[in-house]
């Protein structure tokens, strides 16, 4: 390796470093008030609060809930099945918020003309 590539890859490295240094810098330094507290509380209970779904019956994402591509918000969709036994996730990354997910529910719904169905969290939806 050449002595100016030795250099633009140290220069390279030490702006990579800033860069995740400021980022983190910044969500510590971030203030969160009482806004933002008041509205963790409110998705939390609303994610703990069961719903009654049914076979059949149409869906939509809860509020501040919806944690996949599909449905899009406010898209109906319909409940296919309800799993006795659920089915964890096995996505193997901790930090994603797919991690061990409880997908307890099968729901359908019709994209670009196709009928589609997903597994989900129930805990996420609510009736249309």
């Amino acid at each position: 390796m050449s002595k100016q590539q030795d250099i633009f890859t140290a220069i390279m490295k030490n702006l990579q470093e800033k860069n995740s240094d400021k980022d983190v810098n910044e969500e510590e330094e971030k203030n969160y008030g009482e806004e933002y507290i008041a509205q963790l509380k409110s998705v939390c209970q609303n994610f703990l609060k069961k719903e009654s779904l049914e076979i059949g019956q149409i869906v939509k994402w809860k509020e501040n809930l919806k944690n996949r591509k599909l449905p899009h918000k406010n898209q109906p969709g319909i409940v296919i099945a309800l799993l006795d036994k659920p089915v964890i996730s096995t996505d193997d990354e901790s930090g994603s918020p797919y991690f061990l997910e409880t997908l307890d529910i099968i729901i359908g719904i019709v994209e670009d003309g196709t009928f589609l169905t997903f597994y989900y969290d129930s805990r996420r939806f609510e009736p249309y």
